[in-house]
């Protein structure tokens, strides 16, 4: 009978943790674009009500800074590594979608979401200007990710694809770039200092929730892109969640 009492007592205490545990929850693209979609409703209420129409935050952050692998682009290094043979470099642009890029052994990559759409903005609108643009990734593969960045055409007149004026998507990055296995942690403490800023002035993007719940702990703002950067997630985290500096993940933790 006692050692059902203390079993009973160690499992109540066990699930009331776990109830306080942020959860990784991998949800459908269609259910998240609903989740949003709710959660637009509720702000424009909320605005509408207190006399202002303009749902967006005034505050930006002074740096923004990508994760790549499976949040810009797929597959990700790993999978090409230990699943195609190892046969990534020398990329080149797919002939039959010269945006994308095939591996040396005729294997896409290629930009996720509206990543394309999301970098146009960040390169043509004045607003980013002062912003840094980095990366954070502990990606597998470091000097194929490098090459990437490289060979990844960004059309500014979206018309006109390839056949108007481009960018390479390295252009874009004017900021910290850190790409290597350390932790995501040891990334941000040290963009941070290279930039001159704080923690709290710094929205993340990545795929990883695990990656978003450490560096959200460090007060910086961290947006959850299971499907990679998309439009709605890029708004959610510039304009209307942002700053978001008390350890919760925007996409994942909503606060109502």
């Amino acid at each position: 009978m006692r050692c059902l009492l203390f079993l009973s007592v160690f499992l109540c205490e066990t699930f009331a943790f776990l109830s306080t545990r942020p959860m990784q929850v991998t949800l459908p693209r269609e259910q998240w674009n609903e989740r949003l979609r709710r959660r637009r409703r509720m702000i424009l209420s909320f605005s509408s009500s207190s006399g202002n129409n303009d749902p967006r935050t005034s505050k930006r952050p002074k740096a923004i800074i990508f994760d790549l692998d499976g949040c810009l682009w797929s597959p990700e290094m790993y999978e090409i590594l230990y699943f195609q043979g190892g046969r990534g470099s020398p990329f080149r642009r797919d002939p039959d979608d010269p945006l994308n890029l095939v591996t040396c052994g005729n294997e896409p990559v290629y930009l996720l979401a509206d990543v394309r759409s999301v970098f146009q903005q960040i390169y043509r609108n004045p607003e980013f200007r002062s912003i840094k643009i980095g990366i954070s990734s502990r990606t597998d593969e470091p000097t194929w990710a490098r090459e990437l960045l490289k060979k990844f055409p960004i059309p500014l007149d979206a018309g006109k694809g390839v056949n108007g004026e481009c960018v390479n998507l390295e252009r874009i990055f004017d900021g910290p770039i850190e790409i290597s296995k350390e932790e995501k942690v040891d990334h941000f403490r040290r963009i941070a200092k290279e930039c001159n800023i704080g923690l709290s002035d710094i929205l993340f993007f990545d795929n990883e929730y695990r990656n978003c719940l450490s560096v959200a702990c460090l007060g910086v703002s961290a947006v959850y892109c299971p499907q990679g950067v998309t439009q709605e997630l890029w708004n959610l985290g510039v304009y209307t969640d942002f700053p978001r500096s008390d350890g919760t993940v925007i996409n994942v933790d909503f606060r109502w």
